[in-house]
């Protein structure tokens, strides 16, 4: 009960019924630092958490710009002027491509012909929907920008936040040398998620020469 009450209590003094102004003007990505960070709410003061989450985001801000940055000048670009607009150009590309992907998965769930039953097989043209609509796009989210394509094809089939992932490799990573686990069958009990997806995170420390079979 004391506990309870002082949950209640907490929620009363850091205002936390209502919507935070702070988390309304954060892109996504940002949004989920805040929400990852919320837990350290109990050890700070309201101002401590808050310039807590400034730095972090802004810490995110700069390293996103690096990478963009270096991005450009991969391309080719060779003054500020030019990667502004190659980025610029690269995200408005992206923004469309992203549109007509979920446009087509719309035509598709609505459109009769993809629905109707054949008497020689159920569902003509499922399979192009499913994929359609198994494929989630995870480039964009916080953490991808650190793993290979194979790890984000990874993250996108499981279904799992890049963040997520990363910090099951290093939960994992560490927990091998101070011998809790030995096997793959050793991984799951760490998460509470499905052994299926630990198994294949578990698999990948293996191919980078981290993990035994």
């Amino acid at each position: 009960l004391d506990e309870r009450k002082h949950r209640k209590d907490f929620k009363l003094e850091r205002n936390l019924l209502y919507p935070d102004p702070f988390d309304k003007n954060l892109s996504p990505e940002e949004r989920e630092i805040y929400h990852r960070f919320k837990i350290f709410m109990r050890f700070h003061s309201n101002e401590e958490q808050k310039e807590l989450l400034k730095n972090i985001i802004k810490e995110q801000q700069i390293f996103k710009r690096i990478l963009d940055l270096q991005d450009a000048r991969t391309a080719g670009c060779r003054t500020a002027a030019e990667a502004s607009r190659y980025l610029e150009d690269k995200r408005k590309k992206k923004t469309e491509e992203s549109s007509l992907r979920i446009k087509e998965s719309s035509q598709a769930g609505l459109s009769g012909k993809g629905l109707q039953i054949s008497p020689w097989g159920p569902f003509k043209g499922s399979t192009a929907i499913s994929s359609s609509l198994d494929y989630w796009d995870i480039t964009a989210l916080v953490g991808a920008d650190l793993l290979s394509q194979t790890e984000q094809r990874l993250c996108s089939e499981m279904k799992i936040l890049p963040s997520h992932y990363l910090n099951m490799l290093q939960t994992i990573s560490t927990e091998i040398p101070n011998g809790n686990v030995k096997k793959k069958s050793d991984a799951h009990i760490l998460f509470k998620v499905e052994p299926c997806k630990v198994y294949r995170v578990y698999d990948m420390l293996v191919k980078k020469g981290m993990a035994q079979a």
